[in-house]
């Protein structure tokens, strides 16, 4: 005998995985930008000038990408 145990699919709200994908997005965001501060930090302590300006182009990068990553997440999850 085979029964058929299936139960009824839960009722989920259609944009239930757009806005996960949002917030994790914003959340991404938020660790690259958090990750950006120590290392345009780190310029301070840079000896040579080419140290400096590998830190601050590479801690303006994560900044901008972090930025945007989160900002764009945050904009999906309002349009929803």
């Amino acid at each position: 005998m085979s029964e058929n145990n299936e139960q009824p699919a839960a009722k989920q709200d259609p944009h239930h995985h757009t806005r996960r994908d949002a917030e994790t997005q914003m959340i991404l965001g938020a660790f690259v930008t958090v990750i950006s501060i120590p290392v345009l930090i780190g310029t301070f302590w840079a000896t040579t000038p080419h140290a400096r300006i590998v830190n601050v182009v590479a801690g303006l990068v994560l900044l901008g990408v972090g930025l945007a990553i989160a900002l764009w997440g945050l904009r999906t999850k309002r349009s929803l």
